[in-house]
């Protein structure tokens, strides 16, 4: 793949990413290390922003991650800045339940503060006083003997998990950026070693490719030398016998829920995979359904509906139907929504992001139908720069490129409390989108990425692939 996103290798179901603002070297390996282990994650763009400062909500969900490996348990924690369903609880409850991070006397975590290097080294010291791993160095010239994180400093600076600055100094106030915790959580995996449960290894697993196919027609198809609105001649289709009622793709596997199972299109043909007779989408271990989304161990609904841990945004308890897409590193999934959650004629549609390890919402962006009554036929994520977006309305079905970055972050807004889709015009910046291809299909369901220039969907209840007049990635 082209190094303009992230280069991505699976490592026994975990992504191995070379980012795209990373040169190769020792810093590069070091973050690919932490990623792949799943303590550290990328950008849906393909780059890592070393440079970024972290802050105290960071480092609880990189500790978290580090300490779900290690076998901990959490407890329940409480802070009264940290609501419920925010997106680092879990992983701060773990670190607060072993001690590593404390809240302030006034019953707050204050998450957004930035992380210094004092304090990053006490926490560090920390891990390794309960496995007894701590080894000491000199304290540098700029730390006293009786400062609070002095005896931290040593223990962090023998054991190589942080450096000191090229003038012998260690600099206790000074911010941390991606690219340090990157390089410290590296070095605590080389100490951990054993301990951890899930260790990174190779996998050599190709990716399947989809079975052979025959064209055949189908109601629903337009013509295909007839032109739509926009002048573009549109995209051939090809009928395959392979029944479906939705498709997707996750991490290069091409994904078909049927009735009542879900396949995956192996070179012999299909091959089931699981039950799930009452899904909307399904990209394993990730299940759709109505009102709530499920990975195989938890189940996640809008904040304050009951049965499940709230996680999406409250307005989605009105989302009847809804599509899926994972990033190509298996960070990101997307969860959309087909028609606005709203009964008003609006043509606002919520892309939410969602972290996958841990769970929890990371951003949120307003998608603008073409026109009231259009819907969200299907998604796929092909590419880490290329969301694409099929949509639907009366005979015509369009195909957009769509750019996350080129929108506004609608997350922890008064947006989620419902109200956006009412609105006219939508009081948020909407993410760009660009047409690619008119599809000559008047229903379609889901969405796949088969190659570059080949997309794949269902149409009466049948797997159709759909040739693209230029390749996407």
């Amino acid at each position: 793949m082209k190094r303009v996103g992230a280069t991505v290798l699976f490592l026994m179901g975990v992504a191995w990413a070379a980012f795209s603002d990373i040169p190769p070297g020792p810093l590069a390996e070091q973050v690919e290390r932490v990623v792949a282990a799943g303590w550290l994650q990328g950008y849906p763009d393909g780059t890592f922003r070393g440079q970024e400062p972290v802050n105290r909500y960071q480092l609880a969900a990189a500790l978290g991650r580090v300490l779900k490996d290690l076998g901990v348990e959490a407890q329940l924690v409480e802070f009264r800045d940290v609501p419920k369903g925010h997106w680092a609880l879990e992983p701060l409850a773990l670190a607060v339940s072993w001690g590593l991070i404390t809240g302030y006397p006034d019953g707050t975590f204050r998450g957004t503060e930035p992380l210094t290097r004092g304090a990053l080294a006490v926490v560090l010291a920390k891990l390794l006083d309960r496995f007894s791993l701590a080894k000491e160095a000199p304290l540098p010239w700029d730390v006293p003997a009786n400062h609070w994180a002095a005896s931290a400093v040593r223990k962090v600076l023998g054991t190589g998990l942080m450096d000191p600055n090229p003038d012998g100094s260690f600099g206790v106030e000074a911010k941390v950026n991606r690219y340090q915790l990157a390089r410290a959580l590296a070095a605590l995996h080389g100490v951990m070693g054993s301990r951890l449960t899930k260790p990174a290894s190779p996998s050599s697993q190709p990716a399947a490719q989809p079975a052979p196919s025959s064209p055949h027609s189908t109601a629903g198809l337009m013509p295909a030398g007839e032109g739509g609105a926009s002048g573009m001649r549109p995209a051939p289709v090809e009928v395959m016998e392979v029944p479906g009622r939705w498709v997707g793709t996750s991490l290069g596997r091409t994904v078909v829920l049927g009735e009542e199972k879900v396949y995956r299109i192996a070179p012999g043909g299909l091959e089931e995979i699981g039950a799930a007779s009452a899904a909307m989408a399904v990209l394993p271990p990730w299940v759709l359904e109505a009102g709530a989304l499920e990975d195989g161990r938890q189940r996640y609904v809008p904040v304050g509906a009951p049965g499940g841990k709230g996680v999406l945004p409250p307005v989605f308890k009105n989302m009847k139907e809804g599509h899926l897409a994972l990033d190509p590193s298996g960070n990101y999934l997307l969860l959309a929504n087909a028609r606005p959650l709203c009964d008003c004629p609006s043509r606002a549609v919520r892309l939410v992001l969602l972290l996958t390890n841990p769970v929890g919402l990371y951003a949120e962006y307003v998608y603008l139908l073409d026109e009231v009554g259009a819907k969200v036929a299907g998604i796929a994520w092909p590419e880490a720069k290329n969301l694409l977006v099929l949509e639907t309305s009366g005979q015509k079905a369009r195909l957009y490129r769509v750019n996350l970055n080129a929108g506004e972050d609608i997350a922890f807004s008064a947006w989620d409390e419902g109200g956006l889709e009412e609105r006219s015009p939508v009081p948020v910046r909407p993410v760009a989108k660009v047409l690619v291809a008119e599809v000559p299909l008047a229903e379609a369901w889901g969405l796949g990425a088969e190659a570059p220039d080949r997309l794949l969907t269902v149409a009466a209840g049948k797997l159709v692939r759909v040739q693209l007049p230029t390749t996407l990635w």
